[in-house]
C-alpha cells in the first residue's frame, strides 16, 4: 500500500513495476473506495530511479482518511496496481506495538517483516 499526504500539488510515488520499460502511453486511474469516485490521469511523469521508477502525478480526487485503488495502464495493458491511502499522520504515528488477535493470548511484536509469526 502505498501512503500519501493530503497536501495540494504533485504527488510522487516510488513503485515498483514488473517492468520497467518507460515506452508507451500510460494512464493512472483512481477509485476511490467505498463510492467509487474515479480519476483518470493521462499526464504523469514517469522516470526511472535506481530498481524503482518514479511516478509524479496530480489527482483532484484524493481526500484524507481515505482509501484508493491505483491501476496504471500501459498501452491499454495492466503495468501496476497497489492501494494508496491518503493520512496526514506521520510514519511514527501509524506505529503500533502490536497486534492483538482473539481474546489476547497471542500478538505480534511490530516488525517492518510481516513473517506470519506470532508469540504466544
Amino acid at each position: 500500500m502505498l501512503i500519501l499526504q493530503p497536501t495540494v500539488g504533485d504527488k510522487t510515488i516510488t513503485i515498483a513495476p514488473r517492468s520497467s520499460d518507460l515506452s508507451g502511453v500510460f494512464v493512472l486511474n483512481i477509485r476511490r473506495d467505498g463510492d467509487g469516485k474515479e480519476e483518470s490521469i493521462t499526464n504523469a511523469t514517469l522516470s526511472n530511479i535506481v530498481n524503482f521508477t518514479q511516478v509524479t502525478f496530480q489527482s483532484a480526487i484524493l481526500e484524507e482518511d481515505s482509501t484508493y485503488y491505483l491501476e496504471i495502464t500501459k498501452d491499454t495493458e495492466l503495468w501496476y496496481r497497489d492501494k494508496i491511502y491518503v493520512t496526514s499522520q506521520t510514519a511514527s504515528e501509524r506505529v503500533t506495538e502490536k497486534h492483538e488477535i482473539g481474546n489476547g493470548t497471542l500478538y505480534k511484536p511490530y516488525s517492518t517483516v510481516d513473517d506470519n509469526t506470532y508469540i504466544i
